[in-house]
């Protein structure tokens, strides 16, 4: 028996992992996007609609949030949104669309963990568990079918990956151009991707490089990787300037006291990195193969650990609430575990059921973040299509109170005007009458609070009238507003 097991494991089960990712991930694939961050997919998914049905130009993505402009900002290299919109022109435009397109990344992204593990480990047991073990870690497991555009990121730096080990076998031009290209668009995704960059260096000074055609593929890789990053990042704060719409974030953001960045350290520590980050299955493995790796006195390792340091006080900010921001280090933790089954430990079968287990673990501890966290009229299909002919009736529309600024807009297929906080403070309703002024009968107001809205009514003595009502969500005509 144990025999037989023995040879099961050390067969390629890839395209077994790949079923299994899928089958985790079924329930939930006809589901729009809902759950936990379900703002930042509704911004991901606002920039591809947009390219879909006002402009495919990829160099001025635009988002619903447009303050009465044409809504263009500059957010991270739209390689993911794009394709999406790409997506939507070919099969029609479709609410669950993005699900399949991330299932696919992610499925990309195991086959790519799986041929780094290769590599690294040259046994086909350890590459399997590597990919298993990127398949339990429940950050992964939750953003595997989201909107987010760092899956697209994490697939291409894999397979960046991969490619720099085949230039160093083989250093030919195409195998350079390729990697390079793949982590320039990981880079370009998202900066923070080019993280695989510390191992490249690692492995350049290991195997002290000295041939001339070696070096100009390097050169290139480093060229097509940095340039175009550094070139889209220039460009998207020229695109925020256009029409100063701040949605997306282009400078690194500190907790503001030392105290805050300690507690912070804390719930990462105790919290974020046993339940999420890494998972108890994989917890002992995980550190285990961290110790196993830094004693074999590998510069790569070394200079990981260094790139992991720096990234975590860098984004410790990001890190508190944003789990997808973890992604860029899911391929290292995976790989943890494959180091700490190099050397085969005691309780072999125990501990390879414990990682056998951490699927399991993922779906129970992060399933329930896919349960709705939108208002329950946005759930009804039916209810979407009339939302997106009554948005028509408006150029613009205040929408609100939602304090995300995007995911009313989106399931409303409104744009204009955010009322974010569900106050009528002074500057609410300073707000209200400039926009009310400004855009006269081509603005409306979805609202889903009359109260509040009666409120601000009186305060600014202006009239509306009821045009449409569905569940508590209200449009309205604005009529007249004494000056």
């Amino acid at each position: 028996m144990g025999q037989r097991l023995s040879s099961i494991i050390r067969t390629n089960l890839l395209p077994y992992l790949l079923v299994l990712q899928v089958i985790i991930h079924a329930p939930f694939m006809n589901v729009p996007a809902s759950g936990h961050h379900v703002w930042r997919q509704c911004n991901t998914l606002a920039v591809a609609k947009n390219y879909h049905e006002i402009d495919q130009n990829i160099l001025y993505p635009r988002i619903d949030k447009t303050f009465g402009t044409n809504g263009i900002t500059g957010p991270q290299f739209t390689s993911y949104d794009y394709t999406l919109s790409v997506l939507y022109r070919m099969f029609g435009f479709s609410e669950f669309t993005h699900r399949y397109f991330s299932l696919i990344l992610s499925l990309l992204a195991i086959w790519g963990m799986f041929k780094v593990a290769q590599i690294y480990f040259k046994d086909l047991f350890l590459a399997n568990l590597t990919a298993l073990s990127l398949i339990g870690i429940p950050e992964f497991y939750y953003y595997s079918i989201n909107a987010v555009p760092d899956l697209l990121a994490l697939a291409a730096m894999l397979w960046a990956w991969h490619c720099f080990y085949q230039f160093l076998e083989k250093p030919t031009f195409s195998n350079a151009l390729f990697c390079g290209l793949l982590l320039g668009l990981a880079g370009m995704t998202k900066l923070m991707f080019l993280v695989p960059g510390f191992v490249f260096l690692g492995e350049i000074i290991r195997r002290k490089v000295k041939s001339l055609n070696l070096w100009l593929g390097i050169v290139l890789i480093a060229g097509l990787s940095i340039i175009p990053s550094y070139g889209w990042y220039q460009w998207a704060k020229y695109l925020t300037s256009i029409n100063g719409i701040h949605e997306f974030v282009h400078q690194i953001r500190f907790l503001p006291t030392i105290n805050e960045a300690f507690s912070a350290f804390l719930q990462n520590i105790f919290s974020d990195t046993v339940e999420t980050w890494v998972g108890y299955p994989l917890l002992i493995f995980v550190f285990g193969g961290l110790f196993i790796a830094f004693r074999t006195r590998d510069l790569r390792v070394y200079l990981s650990i260094l790139a992991a340091i720096l990234y975590y006080a860098v984004m410790q900010h990001q890190l508190q609430v944003h789990g997808y921001y973890m992604l860029v280090f899911v391929p290292f933790i995976a790989l943890s575990v494959g180091y700490f089954f190099k050397t085969t430990p005691r309780y072999f079968w125990v501990a390879l059921i414990l990682v056998c287990l951490s699927p399991i673990w993922s779906v129970a501890r992060m399933s329930h973040n896919y349960g709705s966290r939108v208002p329950a009229e946005f759930l009804s299909q039916n209810n979407r299509i009339q939302f997106q002919q009554w948005s028509k009736e408006k150029k613009h529309w205040i929408v609100g109170p939602d304090e995300t600024g995007c995911v009313y807009f989106y399931y409303l297929q409104a744009k204009g005007y955010p009322w974010d906080a569900p106050t009528t403070d002074s500057l609410t309703l300073s707000r209200f009458s400039e926009w009310i002024f400004k855009e006269g009968d081509d603005l409306g107001l979805i609202t889903d609070r009359m109260d509040l809205l009666e409120e601000i009514s009186k305060k600014l003595n202006v009239k509306y009238t009821v045009l449409h009502r569905q569940g508590s969500f209200h449009w309205v005509d604005f009529q007249e507003i004494s000056k």
